[in-house]
């Protein structure tokens, strides 16, 4: 095998250790956020029981901080619009159940 060979080989198993990593530290902020989402939504429920959507939001939040942060370090467009469709989703549901929460709906 040729030097240029070997490197060239390197250099793509490297991308695919990089984007697991990176796919991995996503995980851990999806993590954060399902907590702290969580805790804030189960303050609410315990004040006054709620539908589902509490649940729907913290699940589509998640994703989407994932999904950017992954778009971050990967510089894939497809984490991005992912984390923006997501993202949409979250905010949606969040809204829903806040305006229920509070009587507005």
């Amino acid at each position: 095998m040729k030097k240029e060979e070997i490197l060239e080989m390197a250099r793509s198993e490297q991308s695919d250790e990089m984007e697991q990593h990176f796919n991995d530290k996503s995980m851990l902020w999806i993590i954060v956020v399902l907590i702290v989402c969580c805790l804030v939504f189960s303050f609410t429920r315990l004040v006054q029981a709620q539908p589902v959507e509490d649940y729907l939001a913290t699940i589509n939040l998640a994703i989407s901080v994932g999904s950017f942060y992954r778009c971050s370090k990967v510089k894939s467009y497809r984490y991005f619009f992912q984390g923006i469709a997501f993202g949409i989703g979250g905010v949606i549901f969040a809204v829903i159940y806040f305006c229920k929460f509070f009587g507005a709906w």
